[in-house]
C-alpha cells in the first residue's frame, strides 16, 4: 500500500520530507504543476494513520490544515 501527501507549499514539503527521511521510510518525491508529492510506499493501515497523526502534531497542523497537507 503506499499513501501520497500533496501540498503546494515548498516549506512544509522539505519540512515533511525531512522528517519521513529521519523515521527511514522509503518515499520518492515529486514536482508537478506547482504541487509537491511525496509518495510513501509498504505502509498498512495502522501504520498510515499513526503517521499522520503524529505529522499533524509535530507541524502544527489544523484539522481543516490536515486534509489540505497530508492528502491520502
Amino acid at each position: 500500500m503506499a499513501t501520497t501527501i500533496s501540498t503546494n507549499s515548498k516549506n512544509y514539503f522539505d519540512k515533511i520530507k525531512k522528517y519521513l527521511n529521519n523515521k527511514k521510510l522509503c518515499l520518492t518525491s515529486s514536482f508537478n504543476n506547482g504541487v509537491y508529492t511525496l509518495i510513501i510506499f509498504n505502509l498498512d493501515e495502522v501504520t498510515t494513520h499513526y503517521l499522520i497523526q503524529k505529522m499533524t502534531r509535530h507541524f502544527h497542523l489544523t484539522s481543516q490544515l490536515e486534509p489540505l497537507a497530508l492528502a491520502a
